[in-house]
This record gives C-alpha cells, structure tokens and sequence, in this order.
C-alpha cells in the first residue's frame, strides 16, 4: 500500500509539472499586409492560413494553427475583415471563424452552417452569407456572432458587390442570375438575367457593375455556352454589353479591379488544358470596346487560381495551388505587371485579403 502511495505522489508530481501549451501572442497591430487563405485538400482538413508582409517581403505560414492550437477545419474559401477582426468562411466544415487581425486568436465560431462561401459585412452589426447549397442568403449578427434570419432567392449564392443599400449577390452553381437586394429592409427587390455560371463581379467609377460568367464547363448538365463579360448599369439593373469569349474551352475566372476602379483583371487559361489563347492574367479597360487578346502577366507554365488587387496600391497578386497536395506558390506583380516577390504558402491557396 505504502509503494502505491509512493507512485501515486511521483505522477502527481509528474503531472503537475506538465503545463498547458502556451501560444504566442503575435502584434501585427501598427503594420498592414496581406493574408492568404490555403484551401488545402478539400476533405483533409488541412486548410490554412498565411500572413505576407510586402514592405519586409516576409511571409509567415499557418499563422491560425500557431496562434491558437487548432485547425482551421476543411476548405478555407473566403476572408471578411472589420476593423481588427477577421471572418473566415470554412465551406466544408460549415462554419465562420472569428479571430483578431493584429494577434491572429481566435474570437469566436460561428457554426451550424450549410456551405458558407464569403461574407459581406453591411454594418458593425450585421453581415450576409453566401452559401453553396442554401436558397437562401443568411442574416449573420456580428454583435452576438450568429445566424439570426435569411433571405429566399431562389437558388444558391456566391460573391457580393455593394452599391449604397443596394447589394448585388451572383448565383453562380448552375445558375445565371444576378439578384438584387435591400440592405436596409433585407427584401429581394430585382434580379438580372447574365450568361451561365457568373463566378465573380465588381463596381467601377462609372458606378457599372462588371459581371464574369465561366459559361459552365463540357458534358455539364447545365450545359456549356461560351464564357461572357457583362456590364450592369448598377442604378438601373439593367444589362448595357456582353463581352463574348470566342472559345467555348475559356473558362475565365477571379475577376478583380484596380484602385482607381478602371481597369479589370481576370484570370484565363490554365485549368482545362487546350485554350485558343495563351494562360495568365489580362488586364482590360473599362472603356475598351473588345477583349484583351494579349496577356498582361503571361501564366509561362504556372497555372493561376487564385487572383487579387490591392485596393491602395493596385499591386497585383496571384497563386498557384499546384496540384492542391503540396505546398502553393503565390506570386506579387507591381501595377505595371513586373514581378515583385515570389513566397511558398500553405496547400492550395485561393483567396486573399488585404489588413
């Protein structure tokens, strides 16, 4: 009995020496940089998420998982930033991360969720939620961090653009819709009939409302037609030119805007193999009455997946995921297209989001 004692009182001892692990606490507070979101294998659970430094040029990887001892779960597909916190939309895992920007820890979990693809912050108080397979479009409480009503459009939904109380939301699975909502009153007002699978959208000075449809994809059951560029006058939803791909095999993508809001930049070739025009990224003028036939930054054997403009600076960022087994590349472009910085990040990066 006495032995037994003596073993007991050493584990105590043991064990009582064994701290909880202790995570650093980071202070990005005073600095402004890019964070890249790696999707990582999708079923794996292995997404996670970077932190780019442009002024350093310094890259610091998994930066969530440090911070905090977990995870952030399966298929990391969006960031939403207010003021020092940062939403991640976690589409396979069904839930939002909250965390705070200039530390990295994590705030709170929003969970429960179908699908969860970006979030569009109306107000300190509340946001709206894409998803993937919900008809509707969720009503998220920023104050108390949860779903607390939605709104019915009909089908699936993915990227936001705002225009005043006026927000334009694309369906993009299956679908060729742009619909309309209210902000204010949370109602469905309008929606807007644009080529097949509309992937992403943004707003010029112009206050014109570019829309980019891929055009679906050979042997869908939704059918392919050819990928399309649209332009909405965004007062009056209605549609003003179609910009038509002359390849049915293009399969554009990452539509985004430069700081000053005339120029676009997209991706096209790469993906699906045999194009009539040479991969990268294009750049074209809001003003432009065609296509841009040449590249603006030429892809040379990279293949681009994911694409962002920097809203102050308009440098230009991009990645390539590989094969979304191994570790990604992510490549930096000044304004003008030279290259700036070439970094390793996590497994598949596809988004982006400027601190």
């Amino acid at each position: 009995m006495l032995l037994f004692l003596k073993i007991g009182i050493v584990l105590f001892a043991l064990t009582s020496c064994i701290e909880d692990p202790v995570y650093p606490i980071l202070d990005y507070s005073e600095g402004s940089g890019l964070f890249i979101l790696n999707q990582g294998s999708f079923t794996y659970g292995n997404s996670s998420l970077s932190f780019y430094d442009p002024l350093k040029k310094e890259v610091v990887n998994n930066i969530f998982y440090d911070s905090n001892g977990f995870p952030i779960g399966d298929a990391l597909q969006s960031i939403s930033l207010m003021d020092s916190l940062g939403f991640l939309c976690v589409s396979n895992s069904g839930k939002i991360l909250v965390f705070n920007t200039n530390t990295f820890k994590h705030i709170a979990t929003i969970s429960g969720l179908g699908s969860p693809r970006y979030l569009e912050i109306i107000d300190k108080n509340k946001a709206y939620l894409s998803d993937l397979y919900s008809p509707s479009i969720g009503i998220i409480d920023l104050v108390n961090y949860k779903e607390i009503g939605s709104i019915r459009i009909g089908n699936s939904s993915e990227t936001f653009a705002r225009y005043g109380d006026v927000l334009f939301i694309n369906s993009w699975s299956y679908n060729n819709n742009i619909y309309v909502v209210n902000t204010v009153n949370d109602e469905l007002v309008d929606s807007i009939i644009v080529r097949k699978q509309p992937n992403s959208m943004v707003l010029d000075k112009n206050h014109k409302l570019w829309v980019l449809s891929d055009g679906g994809y050979e042997g869908s059951p939704y059918g392919q037609v050819n990928a399309a560029l649209t332009r909405i006058d965004a007062d009056h939803f209605k549609v003003e030119k179609v910009f038509e791909f002359p390849d049915i095999g293009n399969s554009p993508a990452a539509l985004s805007i430069n700081a000053i809001k005339d120029s676009l930049f997209f991706i096209n070739g790469g993906w699906s193999g045999e194009y009539s025009i040479e991969s990268g990224i294009y750049a074209m003028g809001i003003s432009d009455d065609t296509l841009p036939f040449e590249t603006y930054i030429p892809a040379d054997g990279r293949r681009f997946y994911g694409l962002a403009v920097d809203a102050i600076s308009s440098s230009i960022y991009c990645s390539d995921a590989l094969d979304f087994m191994q570790r990604g590349w992510v490549y930096s472009f000044s304004s003008e297209g030279t290259p700036v910085d070439t970094f390793q990040v996590g497994i598949g990066p596809g988004g982006f989001g400027f601190k």
